[in-house]
């Protein structure tokens, strides 16, 4: 299942009624995909606000007024507006009656049509200069760790380069780099590649994966228009218009959307990855070619906005070397594995978050890696990082909203490295479904 394939069904998913085998891959495809997760966790919200709100008019007696609103609107000549098609959808949103007036009310005070209509034109436009591209070459900024996930952001971190190349005829093949990783998919397979010794595989080619579905979004720049433009409007974020005169004096047309994660804050994964942040976006078109030229991003955090991403080279249609898309790899790589049953893999799946927390690092602390290499693939950078480890002390576990579809589960500890440093974090797991054994996913 592709991302507009989830995206087509994460209404029905979360009304449970796709059919086993599409709530299956659609799970699957959440699980891959830091936007789709997103979106899901945001129409939830949505969705679980609205109903909320229409059982609150309903107590209240007002859901006769609020319907003749809804059929005053209706009868509008304005067919295209956000009203009108959140009118034409709703039932397909999943929303009752009332539900979806007090939707209808809500994004009419929220939208400006007549500005939204007038972004629509210009990245419409943006999107059919680039609907036959052959290849795409992009390359930018982002506030990350230059090992970490390709969507983890964080505002107090400096810029590393992220960087992505896409040959989209006559046969799919990509790379995405940041200083510490790369992906690549060759046209028969997929691999990831965290440095300095740490791969794994997906043995068929795809669209995207290991968490680059961002990138690819920027690099579909069809897409990515498009996607603003339906989440603009179904969700009531607010898009802005304005025209101005670039450095090289030509006109330009720079739309503004405000996007929101629907993650509620203090949610523990909110503003920690790109497509679970609040951020404003700007998108600047050069007037002439209609080509989209500059994109930047900025988070809203507590602490203020701050600039997070920033992408200032986009190359449409330029040749790309064949070798890009050959990944070199290290001889001395560890390949992760799939896990396996143990002789006594009940004992493992009776664990509880805290526990399997506490054996692993236990196990670190031991440099027992073959208990350790239960719960996670054990390259020799960890080894070196975790070896003689000692538990000061494991909290509780906790989650996030997207804990419910797919995500992890995260359980605080603290410990004490050999060289005495004391470290602090949350370590991601998740349930494996073969075994039913906790494995982790990251915050090491």
């Amino acid at each position: 299942m592709n991302c507009a394939e989830c995206r087509d069904n994460l209404v029905a998913c979360i009304e449970g009624l796709l059919d086993p085998e599409e709530t299956l891959q659609c799970r699957a495809h959440l699980e891959a995909c830091a936007a789709c997760r997103a979106e899901h966790a945001a129409i939830a919200h949505l969705q679980h606000q609205l109903v909320e709100r229409g059982q609150a008019a309903a107590h209240v007696s007002i859901v006769e007024p609020v319907m003749r609103r809804v059929r005053a609107v209706h009868e509008e000549p304005e067919r295209n507006s956000i009203v009108s098609i959140i009118l034409k959808h709703r039932w397909g949103l999943g929303l009752g009656a009332t539900a979806g007036a007090v939707a209808v009310i809500l994004i009419t005070l929220a939208s400006t049509p007549k500005v939204q209509a007038a972004a629509a034109v210009v990245m419409t436009r943006g999107a059919e200069a680039v609907a036959n591209l052959s290849t795409i070459h992009i390359r930018g900024r982002l506030r990350t760790a230059p090992q970490d996930n390709f969507s983890y952001i964080n505002p107090d971190f400096d810029f590393v380069t992220v960087e992505i190349w896409k040959q989209l005829q006559p046969e799919l093949k990509w790379r995405v780099d940041k200083p510490g990783r790369s992906a690549v998919m060759d046209g028969q397979s997929t691999v990831l590649f965290i440095k300095p010794d740490f791969a794994t595989k997906v043995g068929q080619p795809s669209s995207s994966a290991f968490d680059t579905q961002w990138l690819h979004e920027m690099a579909d720049v069809s897409q990515t228009l498009n996607s603003e433009l339906s989440a603009s409007k179904l969700h009531g974020w607010p898009v802005t218009l304005a025209q101005e005169q670039g450095a090289d004096g030509k006109p330009k047309s720079i739309v503004t959307v405000e996007a929101k994660s629907g993650l509620l804050a203090g949610d523990y994964l909110k503003n920690k990855f790109f497509g679970m942040a609040d951020t404003r976006r700007v998108y600047v078109f050069d007037d002439q070619s209609q080509l989209l030229e500059s994109v930047q991003v900025y988070l809203h955090a507590d602490s203020g906005e701050k600039l997070i991403f920033e992408l200032d080279q986009i190359d449409y249609n330029h040749p790309i070397d064949p070798s890009v898309f050959q990944l070199q790899l290290p001889v001395n790589v560890v390949w992760q594995q799939e896990m396996q049953l143990l002789p006594d893999n009940e004992k493992y799946a009776a664990m509880t978050p805290e526990q399997a927390a506490r054996t692993f690092f236990e196990a670190c602390g031991r440099e027992d890696w073959a208990e350790a290499g239960k719960f996670c693939t054990m390259t020799s950078g960890l080894k070196e990082f975790l070896g003689g480890v000692q538990v000061v002390n494991i909290g509780n576990h906790f989650t996030s909203a997207l804990t419910l579809i797919g995500g992890p589960l995260f359980v605080p500890y603290e410990i004490k490295l050999k060289g005495g440093y004391v470290k602090k974090f949350n370590l991601a797991l998740k349930k494996d479904a073969k075994t039913g054994r906790w494995y982790v996913d990251g915050g090491i």
